[in-house]
């Protein structure tokens, strides 16, 4: 890859990787200064083969893991090899679907109080607004208690500077040279250590109360490793939280903002979802069909992961296409959802495909990796799901959307966030 092909691709990644997947039919390789060898792909088969079938040769590269570990620490999302497993097998459970029944009331909860406060009028600025319902939603599942706005706000906003500075530093290797004159690592690293001291309090609190809270502290606080009664060391469980709440609020955040743009500008769907809503208890939203259906197709079209990486751990082929230990593959899961090899017509808005009249056939999508696939897959999707559910009840049982004079672009951080997102809002 050549210096201004580099330029391109961090400028405006989404374009520069379709435009070459068209070029090389879905799979091809390149070469990036200060990465090594990349191999991008939106081959449904191949990004199985690497995040499935053999994926105990691959694991996630220090592209996004080690910068990422300094600032988040080592939980889940960030860990490989054994380290990872153990804490896998000790977490999951907190995460099966009958346990996240059990924050049920705690998420609606809270995304009806954000709600009920939802500022109404022209031109509104819609994913901050997402963004801090999310964040909101999350803490009060993670903690059950009442947090002071300005103590949310400040996590809000550390998280926030976290991750942009996060994104330049994978983006742009060369401004680490900076940082012993701009003190910037030295003061990012001061707001990660601040948000550390905030969940630490958190913990603290709880411990001396003595009493159980349906929440998922509660969860990571009383799991023990397999066939032990040993738990979680403290700065473990505070480093899952901060991954949890990096991930959790984030993704959520943005998958909704593009779920409510794609519903103002598809009044058809809108009224079908409405219709739905009316006649589904909150609830009973998470199970829902046609609601599941709308939040699948705004996760195809506009997924928050929208791509990720693995590194082979010792040489490999797939299809006869040979590549050396050490390659990074990047499997591009927003190209893969918009191809149309794959999808009949793969741009349009169309929550139908995902309706499954026959229930004979399975409702898993081959070509379809909102939440990844594999051992590796989100921990979190059933929290997700139920939470998407939930506000897309509340929102539309409360509001009718419509759109501005502005259209939003894509943003590809680490998710593919929505940029200048403006909506106008009426209170039905």
């Amino acid at each position: 890859m050549s210096l201004l092909a580099s330029i391109t691709f961090l400028r405006d990644p989404i374009r520069a990787i379709s435009r070459n997947m068209i070029k090389f039919s879905g799979t091809y390789s390149a070469y990036l200064p200060g990465r090594g060898k990349l191999i991008l792909t939106e081959d449904p088969d191949f990004i199985q083969y690497v995040l499935r079938e053999n994926h105990m040769n691959y694991q996630k590269s220090e592209l996004s893991t080690k910068t990422a570990a300094r600032l988040f620490g080592s939980g889940l999302l960030f860990s490989n090899g054994e380290s990872w497993l153990k804490q896998r097998r000790l977490i999951q459970p907190a995460f099966h679907h009958s346990k996240i029944q059990g924050l049920y009331e705690i998420i609606v909860g809270s995304a009806r109080k954000f709600i009920a406060g939802f500022p109404t009028g022209e031109r509104i600025a819609f994913y901050p607004l997402m963004r801090d319902l999310s964040f909101s939603v999350l803490v009060h599942s993670l903690f059950d208690i009442q947090l002071s706005s300005q103590a949310k706000t400040e996590l809000n906003q550390c998280f926030t500077d976290l991750q942009d500075f996060l994104l330049k530093d994978v983006n742009q290797p060369f401004r680490k040279l900076l940082y012993p004159i701009n003190n910037a690592e030295r003061l990012i690293l001061a707001k990660s250590e601040k948000i550390r001291k905030i969940v630490k309090g958190i913990i603290d609190m709880r411990k001396s109360e003595g009493r159980s809270h349906s929440d998922l502290l509660d969860m990571l606080l009383n799991s023990r490793y397999e066939g032990t009664v040993e738990g979680m060391e403290e700065g473990q469980i505070i480093d899952e939280i901060l991954v949890l709440l990096l991930a959790g609020h984030e993704t959520t955040a943005n998958t909704l903002s593009w779920l409510f743009y794609l519903i103002a500008t598809h009044p058809q769907v809108a009224e079908k979802l409405k219709s739905t809503i009316e006649k589904t208890d909150i609830y009973e939203s998470p199970k829902n069909e046609y609601i599941n259906a709308v939040i699948s197709e705004g996760m195809r079209l506009f997924p928050a992961a929208w791509m990720t990486d693995r590194v082979s751990l010792s040489d490999d082929q797939f299809n006869g296409f040979s590549f050396p230990r050490g390659t990074i593959i990047i499997p591009f899961f927003y190209g893969l959802h918009r191809n149309k090899k794959y999808w009949t017509n793969e741009s349009e808005f169309n929550p139908d495909r995902f309706i499954i009249s026959d229930p004979e056939k399975t409702k898993k999508v081959k070509n379809f990796f909102p939440f990844g696939t594999g051992p590796r897959m989100c921990i979190g999707n059933n929290f997700a799901m139920a939470e998407m559910a939930f506000v897309l009840h509340e929102f539309l049982h409360r509001f009718e959307l419509s759109l501005s004079d502005k259209i939003p672009g894509m943003w590809p951080l680490i998710t593919l966030r929505p940029r200048n997102l403006i909506l106008n809002i009426k209170r039905i």
